[in-house]
């Protein structure tokens, strides 16, 4: 009966070699998730970022400034890492000086940016900044005369109905407090249907907001 050849040696070390590969491979990738940064959309293991793991957020508040202003503000975005997200923003807002002027009335939609210069985690998640412009969907505006007041509505070949927004807050938890300063375009309405002391107004507002954010942002 023959006996069966051995492997030559060449073979064994072939083997031991592709294993030793295999093995610092293995070191190779763990070290790289071991060390890759938090701060990141690639999710390695249990180290992923809570803003990974819920990447957007809901605002909703109210906002008044003593009884001259008074609106509501809602927005929807996503976060695009822990430090900077984008979403979209609708507010309704009235403006009142019934004793000389009238009333105002606008409703705006527009595209938002959400940022904080901090560097920290910690600050980053509580204070933060909002950037908006967009566009001025509905405007009216009441004028007080001797008869009562008269509603007026702008005059869409001569108006800019365009508006910006600023918004600078804190956090606490899912309760967020800020201030917001807000302008449109020019508003010009038909001086020939109306006889007033000026036929063009910007809807400017400097307000106080109360709201909440969900979810909770943790990261």
């Amino acid at each position: 009966m023959k006996t069966p050849s051995k492997f030559p040696s060449s073979v064994y070390f072939g083997a031991a070699l592709l294993v030793l590969l295999f093995f610092l491979t293995c070191f190779q990738a763990q070290g790289q998730v071991s060390s890759a940064p938090k701060d990141t959309l690639l999710v390695f293991k249990n180290e992923k970022a809570k803003y990974v793991r819920y990447p957007f957020y809901l605002d909703a508040s109210l906002e008044g400034f003593y009884f001259f202003y008074l609106g509501v503000n809602a927005n929807a975005g996503i976060y695009l890492n822990s430090k900077h997200a984008i979403g979209i923003s609708y507010f309704i807002g009235a403006s009142a000086n019934l004793i000389v002027h009238g009333a105002t009335h606008a409703r705006c939609i527009g595209l938002q940016y959400c940022g904080s210069v901090f560097k920290d985690p910690e600050l980053q998640k509580m204070l933060y900044y909002k950037i908006e412009a967009g566009k001025l969907l509905q405007f009216n505006h009441k004028f007080k005369t001797e008869d009562g007041f008269i509603t007026v509505q702008p005059n869409k070949s001569l108006s800019k109905p365009y508006m910006a927004r600023a918004t600078f807050g804190v956090r606490f938890s899912v309760i967020n407090i800020y201030f917001a300063v807000g302008t449109t375009g020019k508003l010009v309405w038909d001086s020939t249907s109306f006889k007033a002391q000026s036929t063009s107004l910007r809807f400017t507002h400097i307000t106080l907001g109360l709201g909440l954010t969900l979810p909770l942002r943790k990261s």
